[in-house]
């Protein structure tokens, strides 16, 4: 199995809007109604978005793909561009996906990996994210990679307000 970390810009907006639409279907469909989810995916991965957001100097993505297939992604914000005010010297996980074909060969690990090492080499002195507090799946998984749960904030999912997890691993 050919692992590869593509750093991603502008040019990579489609690809990157193609995986983050599959992805956050396959983990959210059937939970909200389908209208609501089409609207969300129109609006957080229309390519525009996506392009606008591969600009931000402030946020790094990567592809990861496997035997020349693009199988997840990474999203890291720091400073002005997290999505919730943080302390400077902390980083953010805004999106670590991985589709479901490629789930339990151990690449969310290698995401949270290069998640990790992004982090310090950037000097953040601590990672945080926001889980959905029912995907209990994912809290496990961080939880057992030392995230600990440190607050909560609101999630809109068109006119449904879910509530996220604010999860922090200190460096």
């Amino acid at each position: 199995m050919a692992v590869v970390f593509k750093t991603c810009g502008p040019a990579d907006a489609l690809k990157v809007a193609d995986i983050g639409r599959e992805t956050y279907r396959q983990t959210f469909e059937g939970l909200y109604a389908p209208e609501v989810m089409t609207q969300y995916l129109d609006r957080a991965f229309a390519p525009d978005v996506v392009a606008g957001e591969l600009e931000q100097p402030k946020s790094a993505f990567w592809l990861l793909e496997v035997d020349d297939q693009v199988a997840g992604y990474l999203k890291m914000n720091q400073g002005d561009a997290q999505t919730e005010s943080q302390e400077e010297d902390g980083i953010e996980i805004e999106r670590i996906y991985l589709l479901k074909a490629f789930q339990g060969r151990g690449l969310g690990r290698r995401l949270f990996d290069r998640a990790i090492a992004f982090a310090r080499s950037s000097g953040s002195h601590f990672v945080w994210l926001g889980v959905w507090e029912n995907n209990h799946q994912a809290i496990g998984f961080y939880t057992s990679m030392g995230f600990e749960i440190t607050g909560t904030h609101d999630f809109h999912m068109g006119e449904v307000v879910d509530t996220d997890y604010i999860m922090r691993l200190t460096l």
